[in-house]
């Protein structure tokens, strides 16, 4: 699939882009999204497993702190993710 862009943000003072895409594989399982510094674009898998909150907040992250390993980045991603849930949750 060939970049969806939805819109711009900006990350570290610079202008990224954000929108639906391929974003290949890891270890042969499909990515849910990517992060890829050379183009400034966050692509996000639009039949990706999880949800688009966790994906986006995983990727920015990435995006914003580039220096995280992936650990940190999964850490600090679902921690965001489920104080959303919890007020997604709360407000049902």
């Amino acid at each position: 699939m060939k970049f969806q862009k939805i819109g711009n943000i900006k990350i570290n003072g610079a202008n990224w882009k954000y929108g639906y895409g391929n974003t290949g594989c890891t270890n042969g399982k499909k990515n849910d999204g990517l992060c890829v510094y050379g183009t400034r674009s966050i692509v996000i898998n639009p039949k990706s497993t999880r949800t688009l909150e966790d994906v986006i907040c995983h990727e920015s992250l990435h995006a914003r702190f580039p220096d995280l390993s992936e650990e940190a980045v999964d850490n600090a991603a679902n921690i965001i993710g489920e104080i959303i849930n919890k007020f997604k949750t709360h407000n049902a």
